[in-house]
């Protein structure tokens, strides 16, 4: 299937199909969050628009990239996040890559966020949909991430079927600039398992589905028996 990899600034038009990937670290942190009980992700275009959002809504949390800051309950980091406890709490959140890919393609008539984490459910959904041809958006450096378009052409494989040796594209994600700026701490809200968690193939069971609710881009968490009706 001639699937398509494009960086944010090469999007033009809305397309049918959608999976925003960011390996490190945006989706898999927010697929880290719906593991420690988030119901919600909405998804915010500043860090201003996170902290006004949060603010204006009784319990919910604000999270983002970059060394923490006040008001925000998170940074961006899984090995930050996986002790938390944010059963049926919403999560704003705010990155530099991730969250603007989503945004960028919001109004697609189907989008997923995705990385290592998700990846296999993320093609079994896209399996049950018959989708046809998908974009991936790679976030990451513009379109030349490698850890990102490892995992947009992992998950395009599995969406062919059969079986899919993921090693030598968690190789490829290992040895990725972005891995090893992570590794080096060059990175600020960093925990030095951050590159180990971005890169555990299929953690979770869930794939991470962004949809407009009312006046904001909200990703939720589905699994495969539990695709709305809507979308089958």
């Amino acid at each position: 299937m001639d699937h398509h990899f494009v960086g944010i600034p090469e999007l033009s038009g809305v397309p049918r199909v959608a999976v925003v990937i960011d390996v490190m670290r945006a989706f898999t942190v927010a697929a880290w969050a719906f593991s420690r009980g988030v119901e919600r992700i909405v998804l915010a275009s500043t860090e201003s628009e996170a902290l006004a959002l949060k603010e204006s809504h009784s319990g919910w949390l604000a999270l983002k990239d970059g060394a923490p800051a006040a008001g925000f309950d998170a940074v961006n980091s899984p090995g930050l996040l996986r002790s938390c406890d944010f059963a049926g709490r919403t999560l704003v959140q705010k990155t530099t890559a991730g969250t603007v890919g989503a945004l960028a393609v919001a109004n697609a008539p189907l989008v997923l966020c995705a990385s290592f984490v998700v990846a296999g459910p993320t093609a079994r959904f896209l399996q049950t949909r018959d989708t046809g041809p998908v974009t991936f958006v790679v976030t990451g450096e513009g379109g030349q991430a490698d850890e990102d378009l490892a995992c947009a052409e992992y998950i395009g494989q599995c969406m062919a079927g059969g079986d899919v040796e993921a090693a030598p594209y968690l190789h490829r994600a290992r040895t990725s600039r972005a891995a090893a700026d992570l590794a080096g701490g060059l990175r600020s809200g960093y925990h030095p398992d951050d590159v180990d968690l971005c890169l555990e193939i299929d953690r979770f069971s869930f794939a991470m589905l962004a949809r407009q609710e009312e006046s904001l881009t909200v990703l939720r968490p589905v699994a495969g028996p539990d695709i709305p009706s809507s979308l089958r």
